[in-house]
């Protein structure tokens, strides 16, 4: 007897052992010793496919590792009639069902009175049906019959295979009871228990996957979300990545535990391995790596998603609003005109079109073909008031303050309880010269708005440099600031009020606080400012 046949039958007896009595030693002993016979004989086709099915049925490695051991044996020898049967084994886990039938059949044909192979065959084609819901399921159904039967008939002889049948139909009865009495345990409101049930009973195997179910559900119940996914995760290994699965696992996260992205975004990427030509999984990966600002992930998955569904709209302006997020404006202009030719719900094109509006507008400075952008967008939306609102704002940008005017005032139409229109339209007033109505505008925007900061400052204003009142103007820049302590301008503006009462320390304190929180921020000219606090102390 050879070195590697000697170690091969030991491996081979601490196999059979283990799988009547299972225990750690001669699990190791097994492993350990069908390595060491491929070590010392690579064309020993039995030590590939039993240690591929103790390594996966510990967790240790994947099927696609164990259709590829198997596989590997299945060339090395292809009269082994086990090594097809094992192959074959693999392949239905994996649902390659069609395959797997192939290589039971040459199982078969090899060594007919294989009675396991029969019987594993009869077990894979009525899978088959219950998955795929083949069209052929009465012709199914007749050959796992025949098959059935036969392997049956055939396994009275096979003393091994009535030891195992055995021991399976042990944990089968054991399996079936422990979920008999965990839904009864549910039934009666002790979740707990019935939790705990499931949890001794659980495996590594197929069987585990209601339980794993039935274990998130009751998790939920509880709010013990992490504890949830943890099931929900499970399921979605032990299925194989299944896709009904993983489409569970997502809609649970995103209606539980929206901040788990890096999680939503493998589940996707997983239906999309499943799925290469589903465009939605792409799209909805763009999104989730937006909210992590990974633009250039964000971007590639969006064009995926545009790759094959390539006239899309909606993949058209989302992949348009991550070049803006680039920076790469120009690519982002055609896209958003794309949707827009396709205008697939008004509201909706709307809203694109003020996107492209802005970018003409803030960063092309193409104030005409904003506005066209945006007189277009009131035609297919009924919400006309912040249209009104973006068209007034560039008519005030670009100094043409009747036009400003006209479309504050229809914004406000359209709005009567916005504070903003009512500060836009105080401030034109006030670069009209119509100070009392300035007033009113602004004093009615913090009716509507006390917390509206910005207000107030323009409001100090006007009392300070329209009416000359810097007492008045005083309190309603520390209004301001009480609100936003890190209000550059204001400070600066109560500074200039301090300074206009001949208040020099208190002028002297809040330039050197406008000067300090400038450095942050930069909003005003720091060399004027300090000109204005050096300029107190002159003498």
């Amino acid at each position: 007897m050879t070195n590697a046949q000697k170690t091969l039958d030991e491996a081979t007896s601490a196999h059979q052992r283990y799988l009547l009595k299972p225990s750690k030693e001669d699990l190791t002993l097994a492993i350990n010793g069908y390595i060491e016979t491929i070590k010392e004989n690579p064309q020993q086709t039995s030590a590939y496919y039993h240690l591929a099915t103790l390594l996966h049925k510990n967790g240790q490695i994947g099927l696609e590792s164990a259709i590829e051991q198997c596989t590997k044996a299945v060339s090395i020898n292809p009269e082994d009639a086990n090594a097809h049967m094992y192959l074959g084994y693999f392949l239905s886990l994996n649902q390659e069902f069609d395959r797997a039938k192939n290589e039971f059949r040459q199982a078969i044909k090899l060594n007919p009175s294989m009675g396991r192979t029969r019987l594993v065959l009869a077990l894979t084609m009525l899978e088959k049906i219950k998955t795929l819901k083949s069209k052929s399921e009465l012709n199914d159904y007749t050959n796992a019959l025949y098959y059935g039967v036969t392997g049956g008939l055939m396994s009275i002889f096979d003393t091994t295979g009535i030891k195992l049948l055995v021991k399976n139909i042990k944990e089968d009865i054991n399996f079936i009871k422990q979920n008999i009495l965990g839904s009864i345990f549910e039934k009666i409101k002790d979740e707990k228990r019935a939790y705990n049930i499931y949890l001794s009973t659980v495996d590594n195997s197929k069987k585990s996957i209601k339980l794993y179910e039935k274990m998130a559900h009751i998790a939920i119940k509880k709010n013990r979300h992490d504890i949830a996914l943890d099931c929900l995760n499970n399921v979605v290994i032990l299925s194989n990545n299944d896709p009904s699965k993983i489409i569970n696992a997502i809609e649970y996260i995103e209606a539980h535990q929206e901040d788990k992205v890096d999680e939503l975004i493998d589940y996707y990427t997983l239906l999309a391995n499943k799925y290469p030509e589903f465009s939605k999984c792409y799209y909805e990966l763009g999104h989730l790596y937006l909210k992590k600002s990974e633009k250039i992930n964000a971007l590639s998955a969006f064009k995926l998603a545009l790759k094959y569904d390539k006239n899309n709209p909606y993949y058209q302006n989302s992949l348009a609003y991550t070049y803006v997020q680039l920076e790469q404006y120009d690519s982002a202009i055609e896209l958003y005109k794309k949707a827009l030719e396709t205008n697939p719900n008004d509201e909706w094109s709307s809203v694109v079109a003020q996107a492209l509006a802005a970018i003409y507008h803030q960063i092309k400075g193409n104030s005409t073909a904003a506005i066209s952008m945006l007189e277009n967008a009131l035609h297919l939306t009924k919400n006309k008031s912040q249209i009104y609102e973006a068209i007034a704002d560039i008519y005030y940008d670009i100094e043409d303050l009747d036009n400003a005017l006209e479309y504050y005032q229809m914004s406000l139409e359209e709005d009567t309880k916005n504070p903003k229109i009512y500060s836009r339209l105080a401030m034109v007033y006030w670069e009209q010269d119509l100070i009392e109505k300035s007033i009113i505008f602004y004093s009615k925007a913090l009716e509507l708005d006390p917390g509206y900061d910005i207000a107030y400052n323009n409001l100090g204003v006007v009392f300070l440099d329209g009416l000359g009142d810097a007492s008045r103007a005083i309190e309603y820049f520390k209004n301001a600031i009480e609100i936003n302590p890190n209000y550059t301008l204001a400070c600066f503006n109560l500074a200039r009020s301090y300074e206009a009462e001949g208040e020099k320390i208190q002028a002297a304190k809040q330039y050197q606080k406008a000067l300090n929180l400038n450095k942050e921020k930069e909003e005003l000219d720091t060399q004027m400012i300090e000109e204005r606090l050096y300029k107190l102390f002159e003498t």
